[in-house]
C-alpha cells in the first residue's frame, strides 16, 4: 500500500497516543491530535474507495472507537496497523465522486494534523498544506505553527474571540475552564454583574447569551485556549465591547443533544456553567461531529472486519443460517422521526431523532457484518413523511421493515420506564416478538409487551413490519442510557440479532 508521508517537526514518542479526533460532515474536514509528535502516512485505497491514515508511533493499546457519519464519509474506523501504528480509515460512500488529488493534509502542529476532503465551500487549504497527486512519491512539509498571510479554513476553530481597546473594568475574563461539574470562568477584580438570555441563532440552533457588565477581555485569550467540542457546547464566542462602560457578550451554541444550563456568578469571583437536570458525562455527541476521548484498552479487529462503534461489552452476533443468496436478503430500518420533527424531546431536551438514528446505524452495521444487505429511510437529519417509509420498502423489496423509535409520556411521570414492539399483521407480530425477546434477554430493561397497533409505517407495508419503542426518553432510567453512545451500540447489536433470529425462524 503506496502513501504520502507529511513530516512532523518531532518524532512521536513511544508511549504517545491518539488523544481526541473530530469529523465535521458539515466541512468534510477530520481534525485528529496525538499526544507527541507524529508523521502520518496517508494512502489511498479503491473497491471500496478509503482514505487510510497511519500514525506510526502512537499506541493503539487504547482505541478511541468507532463513529457512523453520513454524507460524503459513511463511517470513520480506528484500527491497528501493527503494534506500534494506529490506523484511521476514512469509509467513502460509493457516490462521493472523490478526486484524491483534491484531498489536503496539513498539520497544524506536530500533534495536531487536518485532513480536508473536497466537495465543500471550506475545502482551502493553507499554501503548506499537501495535496496528494501522486502516491508513488513521498512529501515532506513542515508542520504548521503560524498561518502568516494565509487564513486557515473557516470554521476549524468554531470558537471566536473578539477584541477591542478599553479602558480599565472593574472585573477581567480570564478564560473558560472545562471541569466535571461544567465549565468554570475565572475572573478577577470585583464580582462579574451578568445578564443572561435564551435565543436562537439563524439556523435556528439554541443559544445562551451572558453579558458581563464593565468586563474586559484578558490579553492573550485565544479561540484555541477555549473549551472545543465538550458536554454539548457546539462553540463559544466571545466579543468586547468598548461600551460605557464596557461590556462582553459570551455567547454559548448548543448542539442539539444539548441541556438547559444554569449560569451561576460568584460573590467571591467566577461564573459557573452547569446542565440542568444531569451529570456533563451523560451529554451525548452529537452524530455529525464526532470528538471522542480515549476509551479502556481494546484490540481492534482487521480494517476488512466491521465492528461496533464502541468498545463494549455486548452479545456476539450470532451467523444467520441458510439466508442463501445472503446477498439477497434485505432489511429496511427506518430510523424514527429526523430533520424539523425532533420526535419525543425528553429530560435534558434528549432527543427522540438522534437517538433512534444512532441505534439504527449500529443494528445496520451488525446485519452487515452478517452479510444481510441494509437499506434506511433515512442516513441523516433529513424530515422524511411516514407514506415515502413505506413506499421505500416496498421499492426495495424488502424482507422486513423495522422501525426503531423512543417513547414519552409526561414530564411528571419519569417511573415510566421500559420496552414497547408493535406489530399489526400476523407475520409482523412474530418479528415483534422476535424482536422484544431478543432485546429483553440482552439488555436490562422492563418489559412493556408486544402489542398491536395501527401505525401507518405498520399498515401501508407489504413485508412483515414491527416498531420498537427503545426506552422513555422522559424516564428516569431509560434516559441516562438512551444518551450513552455505548448503550446505543448495545442495543443496535440486539436488535440486528433479533431480526437475525426471525429470519432464521428461530423462536
Amino acid at each position: 500500500m503506496a502513501g504520502v508521508c507529511l513530516f512532523g517537526s518531532l518524532p512521536a514518542k513511544a508511549s504517545a497516543r491518539l488523544q481526541a479526533w473530530e469529523f465535521d460532515s458539515s466541512q468534510n474536514r477530520l481534525v485528529f491530535t496525538t499526544e507527541g509528535g507524529v508523521e502520518p502516512l496517508v494512502s489511498w485505497l479503491t473497491e471500496p474507495q478509503r482514505l487510510v491514515i497511519d500514525l506510526p508511533g502512537i499506541v493503539p493499546e487504547a482505541a478511541l472507537g468507532d463513529q457512523f457519519v453520513g454524507g460524503a464519509v459513511a463511517a470513520v474506523r480506528i484500527t491497528r496497523a501493527d503494534a506500534h501504528t494506529t490506523r484511521m480509515v476514512l469509509e467513502l460512500n460509493p457516490n462521493y465522486p472523490l478526486d484524491p488529488r483534491q484531498v489536503k493534509v496539513w498539520g497544524l502542529t506536530s500533534q495536531q494534523w487536518v485532513v480536508q476532503l473536497p466537495g465543500s465551500t471550506a475545502a482551502i487549504a493553507p499554501a503548506d498544506g499537501l495535496s496528494i497527486p501522486e502516491f508513488s512519491k513521498a512529501a515532506r512539509v513542515r508542520p504548521l505553527t503560524a498561518v502568516g498571510a494565509d487564513p486557515l479554513p473557516p470554521l476549524l476553530s468554531r470558537n471566536q474571540v473578539t477584541t477591542a481597546a478599553v479602558r480599565a473594568t472593574a472585573t477581567v475574563l480570564r478564560g473558560v475552564q472545562t471541569t466535571a461539574e461544567g465549565f468554570f470562568i475565572p475572573t478577577a477584580g470585583a464580582a462579574p454583574q451578568i445578564q443572561v438570555y435564551r435565543t436562537r441563532d439563524a439556523n435556528q440552533a439554541r443559544q445562551i447569551v451572558i453579558d458581563l457588565l464593565d468586563a474586559a477581555i484578558a490579553p492573550g485569550l485565544t479561540p484555541e485556549a477555549l473549551p472545543q467540542g465538550r458536554y454539548g457546547i457546539h462553540s463559544w464566542s466571545l466579543s468586547q465591547f468598548a461600551t460605557a462602560p464596557p461590556a462582553i457578550r459570551l455567547t454559548l451554541t448548543l448542539d442539539g443533544f444539548s441541556p438547559d444550563w444554569q449560569i451561576t456568578p460568584l460573590a467571591s469571583g467566577g461564573i459557573w456553567i452547569t446542565p440542568i437536570g444531569m451529570a456533563p458525562s451523560q451529554i451525548a455527541v452529537p452524530p455529525t461531529t464526532v470528538v471522542l476521548p480515549v476509551l479502556n484498552p481494546a484490540t481492534p479487529p482487521p480494517i476488512a472486519q466491521p465492528h461496533p462503534a464502541a468498545a463494549v461489552p455486548a452479545p456476539a452476533i450470532r451467523p444467520a443460517p441458510n439466508l442463501a443468496p445472503r446477498g439477497q436478503i434485505l432489511v429496511m430500518l427506518d430510523p424514527g422521526h429526523g430533520g424539523v420533527d425532533p420526535g419525543a424531546v425528553g429530560i435534558g431536551g434528549l432527543q427522540e431523532k438522534g437517538v433512534v438514528l444512532a441505534v439504527a446505524q449500529h443494528t445496520a452495521a451488525a446485519l452487515q457484518a452478517q452479510g444481510i444487505a441494509v437499506q434506511m429511510t433515512r442516513q441523516g437529519d433529513q424530515t422524511v413523511d411516514l407514506q415515502p417509509r413505506a413506499d421505500m420498502a416496498t421499492a426495495a423489496q424488502a424482507a422486513v421493515f423495522v422501525s426503531i423509535h423512543a417513547n414519552a409520556v409526561n414530564m411528571q411521570r419519569p417511573e415510566v420506564n421500559g420496552l414497547e414492539t408493535y406489530y399489526y399483521s400476523e407475520a409482523g407480530q412474530v418479528l415483534a416478538t422476535a424482536l422484544q425477546r431478543q432485546v429483553l434477554s440482552t439488555m436490562a430493561m422492563n418489559d412493556r409487551g408486544v402489542r398491536q397497533a395501527r401505525f401507518l409505517v405498520l399498515r401501508r407495508t407489504a413485508m412483515p413490519a414491527a416498531l420498537i419503542e427503545i426506552g422513555f426518553v422522559t424516564g428516569a432510567i431509560d434516559a441516562p442510557k438512551l444518551r450513552d453512545p455505548r448503550w446505543q451500540a448495545q442495543m443496535g447489536q440486539s436488535i440486528a440479532q433479533g431480526i437475525i433470529n426471525y429470519l432464521s425462524g428461530r423462536p
